[in-house]
């Protein structure tokens, strides 16, 4: 080989190593470009669990945070309608492949903000997207929001408090009407009402220490007290239940609350975390769009507390016991 030759040779290799290095740094960028970011916008505590169940999805389905996948976390306050929308443009603004939604407020704020652009949006946590107008049907939901909705326990759940306190007719709710939630519930709560022969007594109140005292003076005629989902409540479910316990008034939740209260029937957030999860999979490792998948429904847990219904007197049978998913003695 001459001397010409030689060098031609060299140059060459030099120059198939410099395009290996320059196109492996490429390929370095075009890895790092991939990862998965997911915005995500909730407005109660409770979303903790929800959160918690997606999270741990996305981990079984290959997904490690800091390697291939970002979360963008963004807190709102319920039923601020300023907040939401502020938070969720926040969110949106920084480059994120899909919005998910916690909450009941968060998606209806979501869907209207990303109106006509090919942003995917998850929502979790409404047990009545259609009639919410989330979505046009369950089996094809239309437009770029899909999501698990939340088992419609609240029927259910007051079915079970009548089975576990056979006789249970006169049924006291308490709520703020300043609640959204509470008075959506409401409504749901008394088509199941007329079935079973109950009869429920509404009581205004807005905060805990009004309920507290409100229990305190039931008359004797009622037989048990039913607590519907409420920002205000909610965080005083301990006393709420303590009162009644103080009182024998047996208590049922369709939402997990105090673990004191005598029986909850709720949907299973942890479950329904996953699902959204395994939802966006789907949408962005397939490119299938929201309208195009079906709404999932997270599963139901039944939490009976044994401790409290011999502390006010009630025996329940082994039957429903049986059914129970979770017993706390």
């Amino acid at each position: 080989m001459t001397e010409k030759n030689k060098c031609r040779a060299i140059a060459g290799i030099v120059y198939a190593v410099g395009l290996g290095l320059i196109l492996a740094e490429f390929a370095g960028c075009k890895a790092r470009e991939k990862i998965f970011t997911i915005g995500i916008v909730s407005e109660v505590s409770l979303n903790a669990e929800v959160l918690e169940g997606f999270k741990q999805g996305m981990i079984e389905l290959g997904y490690i945070e800091g390697k291939n996948l970002m979360y963008i976390n963004k807190s709102v306050k319920m039923l601020d309608k300023q907040d939401i929308e502020a938070g969720i443009k926040e969110v949106l603004s920084q480059d994120i492949d899909i919005l998910l939604t916690l909450g009941r407020s968060v998606p209806i704020g979501a869907k209207e903000l990303v109106k006509g652009t090919d942003m995917p949006v998850l929502f979790c946590g409404d047990a009545w997207p259609v009639e919410d107008g989330l979505v046009e049907s369950l089996i094809h939901p239309g437009g770029n929001i899909v999501g698990v909705r939340a088992a419609e326990s609240l029927p259910k759940a007051l079915e079970w408090l009548v089975k576990i306190v056979p006789g249970a007719i006169k049924i006291w709710v308490p709520y703020n009407p300043d609640d959204n939630v509470s008075v959506s519930d409401i409504r749901h709560l008394e088509k199941a009402a007329s079935p079973l022969g109950v009869e429920f007594v509404l009581h205004e109140t807005r905060s805990v220490e009004e309920a507290v005292a409100a229990i305190g003076d039931l008359p004797k005629d009622i037989d048990a007290i039913f607590l519907v989902p409420s920002p205000t409540l909610n965080p005083g479910s301990e006393k709420l239940s303590q009162a009644a316990i103080s009182r024998g008034i047996p208590v049922g939740a369709s939402i997990r609350l105090d673990e004191s209260i005598l029986i909850t029937l709720t949907s299973d957030f942890i479950d329904a975390g996953k699902k959204a999860a395994r939802l966006a999979q789907r949408i962005h490792e397939d490119g299938i769009k929201p309208a195009d998948l079906p709404v999932e429904t997270s599963e139901v847990r039944l939490i009976i507390n044994v401790k409290t219904a011999e502390e006010i007197g009630i025996v329940i049978p082994d039957n429903i016991l049986g059914q129970a998913t979770t017993i706390i003695r």
